[in-house]
């Protein structure tokens, strides 16, 4: 890696979002018609991290139309009116909808209209919370929870001067896996799923300026697990979600901690060119690389440093080799291919890659978020 790709990206990743525009200010997730409000949203993430100038005809417009998709009665913003879970803050989607409208109203210098009633109010009731989503048993997925309530608490004590995030704290530096660092247990706590789960804790951890629980194990679990292409997730090729979460945590707990620095800016450069590649004919998909790939073949392809990772990626593959290499995130309204590009890979690929420029040639000209969540990047070069 020899000079940035921002100034080419910025262009082309400005001209074609026309492909994925449904209305003056809408957007689709798929250059074919799959409008989404999380896809608009993604639009909004891309352009920030451009730089991109947001005109006061389309700001007003995005601010109504993210606040009008909030429930006055829970705070809680929904993409689809038709919700009807009796819990909605145990409901993955909708938190996840909320904090990132909430995150695209402060890029847009704006707030919600409600206050998210979210009913912690004591210590108990973090612990609580935290112990009925699987924190600290573990459970895939009780990442995504912890940061949802971990970004409604920072906001709290930002906007209200409440201190629960501490007892945020507390509940994690008490129940972490001390074998890897996260929040992970069982068979695959060796796995890509560890730091794919964890990685959302140490967002709030990042935010704050906390120090992880144990920062060194968490850089090793992911050292082995990377592949000969650079790439973190289950599926050859990587993921835009897996290999984000991979390459920032080797950041903030490797590189910033000046822990296996170098062989981590190494992996990095391979990771960085395995990205670029990761295109279809108009931008970044989640994958374009292994539904190229045959069994028994191409079986080394397949084989990290970790026998337990190999044999997990190689479930996987099987797996979506079944489903003809199509993914169905709930931000979509039909499932789509990983080798076709949309607005979420189209972020996280770009902010994968913002994050090494960062970290390799201290390119400040990639913009992160400030609000507490996935996209931001405290400690720039």
């Amino acid at each position: 890696m020899n000079k940035s790709i921002y100034k080419e990206q910025r262009e082309h990743i400005l001209q074609i979002l026309d492909h994925y525009q449904c209305s003056k200010f809408e957007f689709s997730l798929t250059e074919k018609s799959n409008p989404t409000p999380f896809a608009t949203i993604f639009s909004i993430f891309i352009k920030d991290l451009l730089n991109y100038k947001v005109e006061e005809e389309e700001r007003i417009f995005l601010i109504n139309y993210l606040q009008s998709l909030q429930d006055p009665e829970t705070g809680l913003f929904f993409a689809d009116k038709k919700h009807s879970y009796t819990e909605p803050f145990y409901v993955k989607e909708y938190l996840q909808f909320t904090t990132f409208s909430l995150s695209a109203l402060s890029i847009l210098g704006s707030d919600p209209k409600y206050q998210i009633k979210h009913n912690i109010k004591s210590c108990d009731d973090v612990y609580s919370y935290l112990d009925k989503v699987g924190v600290k048993d573990g459970r895939l997925g009780s990442g995504n929870f912890a940061m949802f309530l971990g970004i409604f608490l920072s906001l709290d004590k930002i906007n209200l001067g409440s201190n629960l995030i501490d007892n945020w704290f507390e509940y994690h530096n008490k129940n972490y896996n001390k074998k890897n660092g996260f929040w992970t247990s069982g068979i695959k706590s060796k796995s890509q799923w560890s730091y794919q789960n964890g990685l959302h804790q140490l967002i709030i951890y990042e935010y704050w300026n906390q120090d992880a629980p144990n920062h060194k194990k968490s850089i090793d679990i992911i050292l082995k697990n990377v592949d000969k292409n650079g790439t973190f997730a289950l599926l050859p090729g990587g993921g835009a979600c897996c290999d984000y979460d991979a390459v920032h945590i080797l950041n903030l707990l490797g590189v910033q901690k000046q822990y296996k620095s170098d062989q981590i800016k190494t992996i990095l450069n391979n990771t960085y060119s395995q990205i670029l590649s990761a295109q279809d004919n108009l931008s970044f998909c989640e994958n374009n690389f292994a539904h190229k790939l045959s069994l028994p073949k191409d079986i080394n392809i397949f084989l990290n440093k970790n026998l337990l990772s190999s044999a997990f990626r190689i479930r996987e593959f099987v797996g979506m080799k079944k489903n003809r290499f199509y993914h169905y995130p709930h931000w979509s309204n039909f499932p789509i291919k990983t080798y076709s590009s949309d607005l979420w890979s189209i972020w996280f690929r770009l902010i994968t890659i913002a994050e090494i420029e960062n970290i390799i040639l201290k390119n400040r000209q990639w913009k992160f978020q400030k609000f507490p969540g996935l996209g931001i990047l405290v400690n720039e070069k």
